[in-house]
């Protein structure tokens, strides 16, 4: 090979190939050949494989072979050996070039009458779609094919999720090097957690420019990094969620630190989305309720100033004064999504909430967990709850007849709600109170909905009656959230459904989890055999079932 060949190889050939396997894949890479022109051998590879080589007798055998078979003046053949080293006669032999420059011939005159095809021609529209499929990597190493496909490629909704290596997180230098590279510039979302060495200013302000969309914060020291800076950070993204545990040790950013990063959120802050989370398991003797996170010192006209942009707010386990909730509620009607749980209500406050929710028509989703919702009026809960697509309610005080009118709005066809969520729904004597209702309309009202997510076991009248509403069609996707599936064969009373009319009502979801006594809450399958049976069975035959999922296990399609 000469030394113009070599130029041309190291412009975009099999150099620039071979560079790219090792620096980009990590592929281990070793290439010796005899130059013709300047009777030198050259050694191609990676730095590991080249020190290894170099320190052998492997290399000085190499050359001997090349210098004997440059001696032989033979015509030489080309070989691309894809088999292992040991079993020489299962390798791939290429055509000789005489046969080459026929086929090529061929092909040159097939190609003048058929229509040339050319990737880069495809419609950018079509490119997007299809390079939304890849992951981070697979981008990585699209930026090299084309100009075209790098400009496609580069667009930032492409890059969504992309986080920094862990590499990064552990060694400064590696973050310090990974930041002069262009592919820095791709960071969508920024997990500023679990850092294996103390971030200080020069570290963070390398991610103040880079027009994060979203920033989570929780478990890291941040006590050498100014409050300024972070606050800066923060407002540059749309969606940010900050997570304080109250622990010595592991709690960091602490409760101080959170709130100075909330104070220091600038008025033109991009901020869409915010959660704040505030974890702490003790329990005040006083009042026996959980420590909080007090927000009560923030001014409420900041406050007011933060929330008016935002189109998604959650606030957990919090402190909040008289005056900082009225303001909250009154934003209500600017948000789409409004989770608000583990913060104290009087009756007076809940009633005002509730009826907030029911005059707005932008609000999509609502979480509430600790709030009593027993002296809400029973229509006036129903209509208001109904608005919502999404709702969650867990370990909130409800009477029966109120569950009742929220599941009749349901069935009748009034209401929006696509999924519903209730743990932990109890009465005023702590009894729950959602095996009491009836099971002919507790079966329509499920099979209404798109999801539907319930804590304990239901009465074998209420199994029953909902999978057999379920085989005879249904809107429901999955038992349970597509996040948080429930394994069908937990549910104690299972055993009593009819085979056919299961089978039946599974293949009707789209997704079904089976845990086959692998819970650790439940560890005792209730199926039986014949209904085992007759779900494959329909399997085979006729269904809508996508996915089958069993916890701890991978999931497979089907």
């Amino acid at each position: 090979m000469t030394n113009s060949s070599l130029a041309g190889c190291e412009a975009g050939g099999w150099l620039a190939q071979a560079k790219n396997l090792v620096e980009q894949e990590g592929t281990p890479f070793l290439c010796v050949y005899l130059d013709q022109k300047t009777r030198q051998f050259k050694l191609v590879a990676d730095s590991e494989s080249r020190k290894e080589l170099r320190e052998s007798e492997a290399f000085s055998e190499l050359k001997e072979i090349l210098s004997r078979t440059n001696e032989k003046k033979t015509k030489l053949q080309f070989y691309d050996d894809l088999c292992d080293a040991a079993d020489a006669k299962s390798c791939r032999q290429l055509m000789p070039v005489e046969s080459v420059k026929t086929n090529q011939e061929t092909s040159l005159k097939v190609q003048m009458l058929l229509p040339h095809h050319s990737y880069d021609k495809l419609p950018v529209e079509i490119l997007r779609i299809i390079f939304g499929y890849m992951t981070p990597t697979d981008l990585r190493n699209i930026l090299l094919v084309s100009q075209t496909w790098k400009s496609v490629a580069e667009e930032p909704v492409l890059w969504t999720g992309f986080d920094l290596p862990d590499v990064c997180r552990r060694h400064v230098q590696a973050l310090m090097m990974f930041s002069n590279l262009s592919l820095f510039s791709k960071l969508q979302h920024l997990a500023l957690s679990e850092f294996f060495f103390k971030l200080k200013d020069e570290h963070v302000e390398l991610f103040c420019d880079l027009g994060l969309s979203s920033i989570e914060i929780s478990n890291i020291d941040l006590s050498e990094v100014s409050d300024q800076l972070l606050g800066r950070l923060v407002s540059g993204c749309k969606e940010c969620v900050i997570k304080v545990l109250q622990d010595k040790h592991w709690g960091r950013p602490g409760v101080n630190k959170a709130i100075s990063i909330i104070s220091e959120i600038q008025d033109n802050s991009n901020l869409k989305s915010l959660e704040l989370i505030h974890y702490d398991n003790l329990i005040m003797m006083a009042t026996g309720e959980k420590r909080k996170m007090s927000l009560t010192y923030i001014p409420s006209d900041f406050l007011t100033r933060l929330f008016k942009k935002l189109d998604s707010l959650a606030l957990e386990n919090l402190l909040l004064s008289s005056d900082q909730l009225v303001l909250i509620f009154d934003h209500i009607a600017n948000l789409s999504r409004f989770s608000f749980r583990g913060i104290h209500l009087n009756a007076t406050q809940t009633t005002h909430l509730i009826n907030i929710v029911g005059k707005t028509s932008q609000l999509k989703s609502l979480s509430l967990s600790e709030v009593n919702l027993d002296e809400i009026p029973v229509m006036d809960l129903a209509k208001a709850i109904n608005k919502m697509e999404t709702v969650d309610f867990e370990d909130v005080l409800m009477e029966a007849n109120q569950i009742k009118e929220i599941l009749l709005e349901i069935i009748s066809g009034d209401s929006k709600m696509k999924n519903l969520s209730m743990t932990g729904i109890k009465n005023g004597i702590n009894e729950d109170n959602l095996f009491d209702i009836d099971a002919v309309v507790f079966a329509n009202a499920v099979n209404k909905l798109e999801s539907i997510y319930f804590d304990g076991d239901l009465p074998e009248t209420m199994i029953k009656e909902m999978f057999q509403v379920m085989s005879l069609g249904t809107n429901l996707k999955t038992l349970g959230t597509p996040s948080n599936q429930i394994a069908v064969d937990t549910f104690y009373h299972i055993t009593e459904v009819d085979p056919q009319v299961l089978a039946t009502a599974l293949n009707n979801l789209q997704s079904v989890r089976f845990d086959f006594g692998g819970d650790q809450e439940v560890n005792e399958c209730f199926l039986s055999v014949a209904q085992m049976q007759a779900f494959f069975k329909q399997l085979s035959l006729k269904t809508k079932v996508k996915t089958i999922l069993r916890k701890d296990f991978y999931d497979f399609v089907v």
